[in-house]
């Protein structure tokens, strides 16, 4: 089947977001028989060997068009093309956790907005863990509950990471690194590790922080001077805390990851949270590296449940320090790498996809609802006359 692969991010060496996704999803597709074309954002390439990356894409080319939901055009909801809407990313929830104001209600208008329009359209929902099945059940009920929604999360590469290590500039040889994964959004919770860090005192423990532009955008979110701020704040300095001011090329995150002892990524309380599957952790899986979680979301809910780390409760300053120290220990740091070394196999990408590979020869024979009354509840909301009805 020929398969056109959506992402409004850039891809290239250098990737982050819904880039990532669309890449791994693409390769393994390919992989299973499948001839695949992404489209990115302008200026992207392929990181490597892989599917074709286009900036103009064919559409008449494509049997299939896999995109999120939050950047589909309109051309999507009218094609004879298979709509295979990812559903992964709960652009509403993420929304709701910024603080408010007239531009972020009008994208959370506009996000909604594109709701109606998969329900009647879509022929088939990726989703990744119960929450977003229950969630994407819900929008679906009544309409057309009987549209395939396949729980694909985020996976892993199907052999384990190169064994290259790279120091990290500021950072000891004889430190222990807690890696910071990611960016430092509204929703997830920077300031309780680093609090919990500075109860910690003089320990040997380096907490690194990515501060350099995402790829694709000019500036960081979270700059240097952020993480100066919020360090001098709690009495921290360098090599306590440690910015990392570039970003690493994806195909040698492996190279920090061998060189980090813990891989922490703590949220807060909120829908973003229930609704959340955290993907940087899974290259914790990928790495062998024990995690340090917020409860709440589907990824803390594994954690707990195999053994690939600890888990505490959000806003916890004082669980975190105690966290911090036991998994730093080489009786858990066994205990968690032996764990995750087990699951790993069974978090690849060519397995995750199974579902979807299975059900693509059978996506025809669910009828699409009328296109008119979705677009009328669409216009509705991006006009602010219905109910968004919320994001979890």
């Amino acid at each position: 089947m020929k398969i056109l692969i959506l992402t409004d991010d850039c891809l290239g060496p250098m990737m982050a977001g819904s880039a990532l996704r669309a890449w791994e999803l693409g390769r393994a597709l390919e992989t299973a028989g499948n001839e695949v074309v992404i489209a990115g954002a302008a200026g992207s390439t392929a990181p490597g060997q892989g599917p074709k990356v286009a900036s103009r894409p064919r559409w008449s080319w494509a049997d299939a068009v896999l995109s999120a939901p939050w950047n589909l055009p309109p051309q999507a909801f009218i094609r004879r093309s298979l709509l295979i809407v990812d559903g992964v990313t709960p652009l509403p929830a993420e929304l709701a956790a910024m603080p408010q104001s007239k531009t972020i209600r009008r994208r959370t208008r506009t996000a909604m907005a594109r709701v109606p329009l998969v329900a009647a359209r879509a022929d088939a929902l990726l989703v990744a863990g119960r929450a977003q099945m229950h969630w994407w059940s819900t929008q679906l009920d009544h309409i057309r509950p009987e549209i395939p929604i396949l729980d694909t999360p985020f996976g892993v590469p199907g052999s384990a990471p190169p064994p290259e290590r790279t120091e990290i500039p500021g950072v000891p040889a004889h430190h222990a690194v807690v890696l910071w994964w990611g960016g430092v959004w509204p929703w997830l919770d920077l300031d309780t590790l680093l609090t919990a860090r500075a109860r910690l005192g003089n320990a040997p423990i380096s907490i690194v922080v990515p501060v350099a532009a995402r790829p694709g955008s000019s500036a960081s979110n979270f700059g240097p001077s952020d993480l100066r701020r919020a360090t001098e704040a709690r009495g921290l300095k360098a090599p306590q805390v440690v910015g990392l001011e570039q970003w690493i090329p994806y195909a040698e995150r492996h190279r920090i990851l061998n060189r980090t002892s813990l891989l922490a990524v703590l949220h807060r309380a909120g829908p973003e949270t229930i609704l959340s599957f955290r993907t940087r952790a899974l290259d914790g899986l990928w790495a062998g590296v024990p995690l340090l979680l917020s409860e709440g979301g589907e990824v803390s809910d594994l954690a707990h449940h195999h053994g690939w780390g600890g888990v505490v409760r959000p806003g916890d300053i004082s669980g975190t320090a105690a966290a911090l120290e036991l998994l730093l220990t080489e009786r858990e740091q066994l205990r968690c790498r032996a764990n995750l070394e087990r699951a790993r196999p069974f978090w690849s990408w060519n397995q995750l996809i199974e579902p979807l590979v299975d059900a693509l020869p059978t996506l025809r024979q669910y009828p699409r609802g009328p296109l008119a009354p979705a677009v009328i509840k669409s216009t509705l909301t991006l006009a602010g006359l219905r109910s968004t009805g919320g994001p979890a």
